[in-house]
């Protein structure tokens, strides 16, 4: 089980800590473009699933790479992608390396279908 899993399924933090973590304000309207309907909390990034829902991620990169990760709300589900080019040369390529891989998590995360996770 990843840490992230075991974050959101309550194993690594009392439940009182994990909600300071999850209680999130929008991002910038900047940061909009890359993360549509996204919410920031303690470490985390809620945003919002095509089947329903949300998950949470934290994604990150450097010198050359970049990768994004999304865990369903209860951690039952999780799915990460990494890239080993990151396209950041444009404001445009940057934004359809970002939309591409949070199709992709949004894909793996809604598989099964709107409450099966």
């Amino acid at each position: 089980m990843s840490v992230q899993r075991a974050l959101l399924a309550g194993r690594l933090l009392p439940a009182r800590q994990l909600a300071e973590m999850k209680r999130t304000v929008p991002v910038s309207a900047e940061v909009q473009r890359l993360w549509p309907g996204g919410r920031y909390g303690l470490g985390l990034v809620e945003r919002p699933l095509s089947c329903g829902g949300t998950y949470w991620g934290h994604e990150g990169g450097y010198g050359g790479y970049i990768t994004l990760n999304g865990v369903t709300d209860d951690g039952g589900r999780s799915a990460v992608v990494s890239m080993s080019e990151a396209r950041g040369d444009t404001p445009e390529h940057i934004l359809e390396q970002e939309n591409a891989a949070g199709a992709l998590i949004d894909h793996a995360l809604c598989a099964g279908g709107p409450g099966t996770r």
